[in-house]
């Protein structure tokens, strides 16, 4: 399937603070597959890998809507982003995939370009208040 390199200096991407590790799948008894307790891990690095959740903003047909997508990533710790604050990735690349006749969406990176401290947004008029 076609794969693209997305430059994420020139899309905003903002991070949900939602980061989730991913685990290998196994063969159980019965043959039915389920995720392991064993963390999955970059074939190449041998680094664990991550999902980091993601907003942006999409446009079909001329009309705008945000969507979400969790961008695998490989790190030795845990990925720490900040909710809500722009992010940027090294090598980010989508790849569209059909399944059960849907056109699907796999995200991938090399990393996350600033060490996942995520860009703080300025503070709001509503911040200063409270």
């Amino acid at each position: 399937m076609p794969s693209y390199a997305i430059d994420s200096e020139r899309h905003n991407l903002t991070a949900t603070g939602i980061v989730e590790q991913v685990f290998e799948w196994e063969e159980t008894a019965d043959g039915r597959r389920r995720p392991s307790d064993k963390p999955a891990r970059n074939e190449n690095s041998g680094m664990p890998l991550w999902r980091v959740e993601v907003i942006y903003v999409q446009e079909t047909y001329g009309r705008k809507s945000t969507v979400t997508a969790k961008v695998l990533v490989d790190s030795l710790d845990e990925p720490k982003v900040a909710p809500l604050t722009q992010v940027k990735f090294t090598r980010l690349v989508v790849e569209l995939r059909v399944k059960s006749g849907s056109l699907i969406e796999a995200w991938s990176a090399d990393s996350l370009a600033d060490g996942g401290k995520g860009v703080q947004r300025p503070p709001s008029a509503s911040d200063k208040a409270a």
